[in-house]
């Protein structure tokens, strides 16, 4: 299996994640924290293989503790808030929404990291909060109007997902698999006291296992194996399989179409994200 294929394939199983999070039967917050905490325990097994990458970790903790601790920060609110949009709102408003993220990491690196942006960057910044505005004029302006909720758990969720990358530049040099151990344990530690007070449903093990086996650990292992035969940028565009295959198994599994007004904000948002991701890798 060549570089692309890999990539490809992980993205076709990240664009079923919706699917079975709705499958499980917890609430957003239940299926962030068994994907986090049973991700971090299967990446300690493999990592407990390799006796130089445990006596890793206590360094690393003790020398860049406050980005991990703002990554793996990021990383919980970021599945939480996005599991939760799931269950309030269509996929396709969910995913769609949430692919402004790479325009949001744009504005966070121009703002905080002092990064100068073009006039094309700002266009393409403002073509995307378009296709937002255009997406939630189609709703109810209403805390009562659960699609309208929904949105605006996905916006959430984009904004945490934005920060990711940011914080990632000043973890670069470490190791992928203990990095991602690091994420996801900080994440569990943080979910879970949300989850002791909030609790989070009656699982459905299988769809869980899927999750975590699957879309957590299977589908990291091919993206990160496929960017050694792939460029970044390259892998960047393949990654907008991710969401057309999200709108395709939402419609094939329940039957959900979007509307006009999802669909031609969601092309200028995908539009927007893949042009500022073509221009960066040039």
């Amino acid at each position: 299996m060549n570089g692309r294929i890999k990539i490809a394939t992980a993205m076709l199983i990240w664009g079923s994640v919706g699917i079975f999070a709705r499958f499980s039967n917890l609430s957003g917050l239940g299926v962030a924290f068994y994907r986090v905490s049973l991700g971090a325990l299967l990446l300690l097994l493999i990592l407990a293989r390799n006796r130089e990458s445990l006596l890793s970790i206590s360094p690393l903790l003790k020398d860049r503790w406050k980005p991990l601790l703002a990554l793996g920060i990021s990383l919980g609110l970021n599945w939480a808030f996005l599991f939760t949009a799931f269950n309030y709102t269509t996929i396709a408003n969910a995913v769609l929404v949430y692919y402004l993220a790479p325009i949001i990491a744009t504005v966070i690196s121009w703002r905080f990291l002092e990064e100068r942006l073009s006039l094309k960057s700002w266009l393409l910044i403002g073509t995307a909060f378009a296709g937002l505005i255009l997406i939630m004029s189609g709703q109810n302006v209403d805390l009562g109007d659960r699609d309208f909720i929904g949105i605006l758990l996905a916006l959430v969720a984009a904004f945490f997902y934005a920060l990711i990358p940011n914080f990632g530049r000043f973890l670069r040099g470490i190791d992928g698999k203990t990095l991602t151990f690091l994420q996801l344990a900080i994440a569990s530690l943080v979910l879970a006291p949300f989850m002791i007070a909030s609790g989070a449903g009656e699982p459905v093990w299988w769809a869980i296992f899927v999750l975590v086996a699957v879309h957590t650990v299977l589908a990291l292992f091919l993206y990160m194996d496929g960017l050694k035969e792939v460029e970044v940028n390259e892998a960047a565009l393949l990654s907008y399989l991710d969401p057309m295959s999200a709108i395709v198994y939402a419609f094939l599994i329940f039957g959900e179409v979007p509307g006009m007004r999802t669909a031609i904000g969601g092309a200028l948002i995908l539009l927007a994200s893949l042009l500022d991701v073509k221009a960066r890798g040039s």
